[in-house]
């Protein structure tokens, strides 16, 4: 019992380390953004061949995902299809420059779209690792659910701030901070990281439609 106590003391702070070095890093080279969440991939890996855990065990359940989505396609609907559109009108219609804000903050070129897609595919998946995966999974062996989900959702937002007018960066933000807590929900549930994974993908895909073709 000891020696386990021992394990998760040292698992939660090899967990807060890694989290707590990643945003400190954001802040100070922030030019280097794209490439410095993927110390928690990394760590993640790493931390899986040296204790020897499944690849399910941390999120990894290509099985499921079927059953997954028939069991939470709801929820799955509400995070991929209604919340970027709902965001993108309200945006559009309601917040003067958010839609400029938006296209300004992205690492691609939406009108470039094959490789706009291929950096969607790869990004949300990459992300789902980091947020659902990593800090949403690993927070989630030490405190309630809710409280993960709030906490990765809050770094999730954060991880995608962009200067801007403080109106404009707020509602941003926020959208951006309901978004993951819908992703968190749907890894709650399933455990799964590929289903998440599907409503963000879809969320930003249908984002990127709205800026191509509804502005």
């Amino acid at each position: 019992m000891k020696k386990k106590q021992q394990v998760d003391k040292r698992l939660l702070a090899e967990t807060l380390t890694v989290i707590i070095v990643t945003v400190l890093l954001f802040l100070i080279f922030n030019n280097l953004k794209a490439i410095i969440p993927v110390i928690p991939i990394i760590y993640l890996l790493i931390e899986k061949r040296i204790r020897h855990r499944s690849w399910a065990e941390i999120g990894f359940n290509i099985k499921t995902v079927l059953i997954d989505i028939k069991k939470n396609w709801h929820f799955i609907t509400l995070a991929g299809v209604i919340s970027p559109l709902l965001t993108f009108y309200i945006g559009k219609y309601c917040i003067t420059g958010y839609i400029e804000h938006v296209k300004s903050r992205l690492p691609m070129d939406v009108k470039v779209i094959i490789p706009a897609i291929i950096s969607i595919t790869i990004g949300t998946f990459l992300e789902e690792i980091i947020f659902r995966g990593f800090i949403q999974g690993r927070l989630q062996w030490f405190i309630e659910p809710v409280k993960a989900i709030i906490i990765s959702s809050l770094l999730f937002a954060f991880m995608h701030y962009s200067d801007g007018s403080i109106a404009i960066v707020i509602s941003d933000m926020f959208g951006i901070f309901i978004d993951s807590i819908l992703f968190g929900i749907i890894f709650t549930k399933t455990k799964n990281i590929f289903t998440s994974w599907i409503g963000h993908y879809f969320s930003d895909l249908i984002g990127m439609i709205c800026l191509l073709f509804l502005i």
